[in-house]
């Protein structure tokens, strides 16, 4: 039986990089909720935070403030070697350059995975994902010998290997033509619909994102806007100052209404003392941001 998908939350997610003196803000308080089972496209241009939010949801990074919640499980508080188990075991990933070994057959690629978690019937299960995704006659190809479409195919099989209800796909048709694109495209969806698993696709190509159940709009790293494909196009989103004031106003809210509950006895003060001071963090920064930007 295969696991279902599961929810994934991102709440007042922030991630700056620095180098030396060298400063770069890739997510600026983003908020984003995916439901179970639901496939789901972020859109964007190059450098707008699409990579950067898909390494924090899948535990190959940490935020600078803010949370990651996948399946009831908070990232953030998770520990190093539960973060290891988490990504080998809970969540799949495709690349944008396939990531398979080239010393190994297509076989043995989709093996890899669960005999690092210990499986035992993982070659069983490799040659029936192999078969899911229209390769079991190339099983025993090494990655060389296999077309751009085919690999990139077989990366699927991989992540599907150890039976994840996530999947992440990093501009997974970037490499490939329109018809290979397609069907790696078709084979993501299928994985939500067909299996129930929550697929997430980072994507600036309206082509693969139009194939999703709903369409996130990212630039400048935060979520601009939303839209079910075919229901309407998207609309150009409001300057980065205008998006900045309003989650400005929106945090100074939150915490009036922090304020109150701790006042009515609503909320213990340990409570309050620790979500104002989140809160607060994040006001700031995003109060310097404002700043810098006018």
């Amino acid at each position: 039986m295969e696991r279902r998908g599961v929810e994934v939350v991102a709440k007042d997610l922030i991630k700056v990089y620095r180098t030396g003196k060298t400063e770069v803000i890739a997510l600026r308080g983003l908020n984003m909720h995916v439901e179970p089972g639901e496939v789901v496209a972020i859109m964007g241009p190059s450098g707008c935070g699409k990579t950067t939010l898909l390494n924090l949801i899948g535990g190959l990074d940490r935020p600078t403030a803010g949370v990651v919640i996948v399946g009831g499980k908070n990232l953030v508080a998770a520990t190093e070697a539960e973060l290891e188990r988490y990504r080998l075991l809970e969540v799949g990933f495709v690349f944008q350059f396939f990531n398979l070994v080239p010393t190994l057959t297509a076989l043995e690629n989709v093996e890899l995975p669960m005999a690092l978690a210990g499986r035992p019937d993982r070659a069983k299960r490799a040659r029936e994902l192999l078969e899911l995704v229209g390769l079991s006659d190339r099983a025993h190809h090494k990655p060389d010998e296999l077309s751009g479409g085919e690999q990139q195919r077989v990366a699927i099989a991989c992540a599907l290997a150890n039976d994840p209800p996530l999947i992440l796909a990093d501009e997974p048709t970037g490499e490939l033509d329109r018809e290979n694109a397609k069907l790696v495209v078709d084979l993501l969806t299928r994985l939500g619909r067909e299996m129930g698993k929550t697929v997430i696709i980072a994507t600036h190509d309206y082509f693969v994102a139009k194939h999703a159940d709903r369409i996130l709009r990212m630039e400048d790293g935060l979520i601009v806007g939303e839209y079910v494909p075919g229901e309407a196009e998207f609309f150009p989103g409001a300057g980065l100052e205008e998006r900045l004031s309003r989650r400005i106003e929106d945090l100074r809210a939150r915490l009036r209404e922090l304020e109150d509950s701790f006042r009515s006895g609503r909320i213990k003060a340990e409570e309050f003392v620790a979500k104002y001071t989140e809160l607060s963090s994040l006001l700031k920064a995003l109060e310097e941001e404002l700043e810098k930007s006018s």
